[in-house]
Order: C-alpha cells, then structure tokens, then sequence
C-alpha cells in the first residue's frame, strides 16, 4: 500500500492528527465491544483498522512510542 500523501509532507497539522485520535478511539471502542461478545472476526477487523490508523499518524507526525530517538531498536513493555 502507498501513502497519498508526498514524502515531504511528513507532518500534519494538529487538527488532523486530533481527527485521527478520534478514529482511533472510536474503532478501539468498538473492537472492546465487539471482544465483549467474543466476535472474533470483527475483533480481527477492528485491530486492523486501528493498526492502519496509527499507521497513518505515525507517517504523519506523531512520535511512535515504540523506538526512542536514534535508534532502530522497538522498547518492549511486559505485562
């Protein structure tokens, strides 16, 4: 999949990273939802719209908590 957006424009305005938020809580809301009444494949669904849009806000802007600056190397937080 490619981005629509050009490598130069790496980051959005604040608005539109707000909008995204708000797209993410909404699709984890309803994947919760959805894992309440063991719904597997819209569960499945779910994790992949809301993976695809922190994807979205990673590429435009937001720091992935996942890598601390200058490094290749993801934190990995057990639970």
């Amino acid at each position: 999949m490619t981005s629509a957006l050009p490598i130069d424009a790496a980051y959005q305005d604040p608005d539109s990273l707000k909008e995204l938020a708000s797209i993410a809580r909404l699709i984890t809301y309803a994947r919760q939802s959805a894992k309440n009444l063991n719904a597997e494949f819209p569960v499945w669904c779910l994790d992949l719209a809301l993976g695809a849009v922190l994807q979205e806000m990673y590429e435009n802007g937001l720091p992935n908590p996942l890598f601390e600056t200058g490094t290749d190397t993801a934190k990995v937080v057990a639970h």
